[in-house]
């Protein structure tokens, strides 16, 4: 009588190893995949949050906006919007106005904003975002509607702007649209 062989023979253990070397490929590229849809996810995530902290320090000047009964603190034209602002802040309590003129354009697709004190001094500048296309701004005119200039002196309009638009792409964001009424409409 013959004893039963104990253990496997060859051709068993080199159809395991193939399974497991198949096993291990596809765990593989399973990961790979994983690590790319993570990496795009990621740089989605930090180009919407540039996009929102953009659009939060513009938000954030206009409704500071200074206005009084002689001076709006806003102009518009050629798609530059330039503006007056109020509480500014002064954390080293110098002796300095709380008033700022503030400047947004985009040269060379980066949306950059200027600010500088009342008192003259260097003017600060700030990249807010890249790759920016087809920005438009406008203000809603109650008697008017939108316009596409705000001009000041002689030729500015009777009353105040209600509302601010915003549009523009940027990146991998097409045609974004932000309305922003403004302090003195109503």
């Amino acid at each position: 009588m013959t004893k039963p062989q104990a253990g496997f023979t060859l051709l068993e253990l080199v159809i395991a190893i193939a399974i497991f070397a198949l096993l291990g490929v596809a765990c593989w590229r399973l990961f790979d995949g994983v690590i790319r849809a993570e990496r795009s996810s990621s740089a989605h995530e930090q180009a919407l949050r540039d996009v929102q902290r953009a659009v939060a320090l513009i938000e954030r000047d206009v409704l500071h906006l200074q206005t009084s009964a002689k001076h709006l603190g806003l102009a518009l034209n050629a798609n530059q919007l330039n503006l007056r602002r109020a509480n500014w802040r002064n954390p080293l309590g110098q002796p300095r106005s709380e008033l700022q003129d503030v400047s947004y354009q985009v040269q060379d697709g980066v949306l950059w904003r200027y600010s500088r004190g009342l008192e003259g001094g260097e003017v600060q500048t700030q990249k807010l975002l890249s790759d920016v296309s087809d920005l438009r701004w406008r203000l809603y005119d109650r008697d008017v509607g939108w316009r596409n200039a705000w001009p000041t002196g002689k030729a500015a309009p009777k009353g105040m702007p209600q509302a601010l638009e915003l549009q523009f792409s940027a990146g991998r964001f097409e045609q974004l649209r932000r309305v922003i009424l403004l302090p003195e409409g109503g």
